[in-house]
């Protein structure tokens, strides 16, 4: 039997009864409420329980596909030849970065070139400080000397 036979069949037994002590009927009709309160709190918990296994099912269902995907992305990465060599990636970084040392804090940072056609300075990742970006007669000046 369920609970909530189980209280039926309590509630019937206190009906069929019917204690001729008001203080026994009060206590038994008191606990068979008691018992009806925590059948549906059960009965709640139940259900949130359910929608909480629903959830996860979705939940789990999403990861899988996400790790299809992913599965999916690493296999065409594997392929890449670009990944495999660092060298072009060296001179791109060269044609593209120039070297700057704040004159702050002293640190040696990369800044893209096309910054020097937009601003005349670059913010230093380091102190926040604006460092004024060398014009291109300065920038030969400094390949010459070095």
């Amino acid at each position: 039997m369920r609970a909530r036979e189980k209280i039926a069949y309590i509630r019937g037994l206190l009906e069929a009864g019917k204690p001729e002590d008001k203080l026994a009927l009060s206590l038994y009709s008191a606990i068979a409420a008691a018992l009806d309160a925590l059948a549906d709190e059960v009965d709640e918990l139940n259900g949130k329980l359910e929608e909480q296994r629903n959830m996860s099912e979705e939940l789990f269902s999403f990861c899988e596909e996400l790790d299809s995907g992913l599965a999916d992305v690493e296999q065409q990465l594997d392929g890449c030849d670009y990944l495999e060599d660092d060298e072009e990636d060296d001179e791109e970084t060269d044609e593209h970065y120039q070297e700057m040392i704040c004159p702050s804090c002293g640190l040696h940072f990369l800044y893209h070139r096309f910054m020097s056609k937009l601003t005349n300075s670059v913010k230093c990742p380091d102190c926040d400080c604006m460092c004024p970006i060398p014009t291109a007669l300065e920038t030969n000046a400094d390949d010459v000397d070095g």
